[in-house]
């Protein structure tokens, strides 16, 4: 019996992002000023978590920074449904409880260096820690 080898793209490869197709979703999804501010703002920074982020745009606390992220992502995402579903798969699998994060849509949690997710979980940081993904990054831009 002879076995044919199928190829399926392995869920933990991250999909990559179009910058330009994310920055005209972004344009098209009608987000509310602070959706924007916490977009551009993530997109600068590169690395943060929900402290940094309240703190750098003087939010409340209530409703959380992440929850508005989420809320944003989702807005670009219905923007760009092909890539959106496919960044939600790859989010379900990275999710110690299989559950995906729109969020993923732009950054991820971030990794020590002996490769443990920066999160109160693992001990190895107070908050979720999340880096923006490296073709969203704008921070080195010299606009």
């Amino acid at each position: 019996m002879a076995f044919r080898r199928i190829h399926i793209a392995s869920p933990t490869v991250r999909p990559t992002l179009n910058p330009d197709e994310i920055n005209q979703a972004i344009n098209q999804a009608e987000l509310s000023e602070i959706e924007i501010d916490i977009i551009e703002y993530v997109r600068y920074i590169g690395v943060f978590n929900e402290l940094s982020l309240r703190k750098a745009l003087s939010m409340p606390s209530k409703p959380p920074a992440l929850y508005r992220l989420c809320k944003a992502c989702e807005k670009i995402g219905h923007q760009l449904p092909d890539q959106f579903q496919k960044m939600m798969t790859w989010s379900e699998h990275q999710s110690d409880d299989n559950i995906a994060w729109q969020g993923n849509l732009l950054c991820s949690i971030a990794y020590t260096c002996d490769g443990a997710k920066l999160q109160p979980e693992n001990g190895t940081s107070l908050y979720h820690t999340f880096v923006v993904h490296k073709e969203l990054f704008n921070g080195l831009d010299a606009e």
